[in-house]
């Protein structure tokens, strides 16, 4: 290869490298209030549609190309996929269960693209096929996007909140990783 090759070779990656730096340190183009509010909306609806036990009008609220990571680690790809897992557990263990939005933070992570964390409660009726169903409060992670004007959830995962760690989400370990001695969960992590 010729020198000036090598030398146009190594302006192209550095210019590159230029753009990727410059692009990584310009922070997203803040929500407007209007899609701030759409955002919100969409969970909340969630939540009423869950509620309604209305799976039709759920998945409306969803991408064709939706994953769903529920609350037990169930890994469901494609919204008819997500739509059949939701409508056979409302009619079984979900049949009477409610949900509400405790709160949620939203943020633009891209002019089209929003995060909303949801720390939401689950109550079931009690039911005599279902004994181990209690309430629950989870921690759910909506990732949506707008597409021709609209918002809708592209990725959703839920998890439980260990009542042992909600008081801790400031992260507070020692360097070993372990919570340091003195600590509520100190025993609960073997060194």
């Amino acid at each position: 290869m010729r020198r000036t090759d090598l030398a146009m070779l190594a302006v192209i990656a550095l210019s590159g490298w230029a753009i990727r730096d410059s692009a990584m340190k310009n922070t997203p183009q803040a929500f407007s209030a209007e899609d701030e509010s759409a955002v919100r909306a969409l969970v909340n609806e969630f939540s009423n549609t869950w509620n309604r036990h209305d799976m039709k009008a759920m998945h409306d609220l969803d991408t064709e190309d939706l994953e769903w990571i529920n609350v037990v680690g169930h890994d469901w790809r494609g919204k008819s996929t997500v739509y059949k897992g939701h409508v056979a557990i409302h009619k079984g263990m979900c049949a009477t269960t409610s949900a509400s939005i405790e709160s949620a933070t939203i943020r633009s992570i891209a002019p089209t693209v929003a995060i909303a964390v949801a720390t939401m409660h689950f109550v079931a009726t009690p039911d005599p096929r279902y004994p181990w169903l209690s309430p629950a409060k989870t921690r759910a992670s909506f990732t949506m996007v707008k597409s021709d004007g609209i918002w809708k959830i592209a990725h959703f995962q839920n998890t439980m909140i260990d009542p042992k760690a909600e008081s801790d989400d400031e992260t507070k370990w020692d360097v070993t990783g372990f919570p340091p001695p003195g600590h509520p969960l100190y025993n609960a992590n073997p060194r």
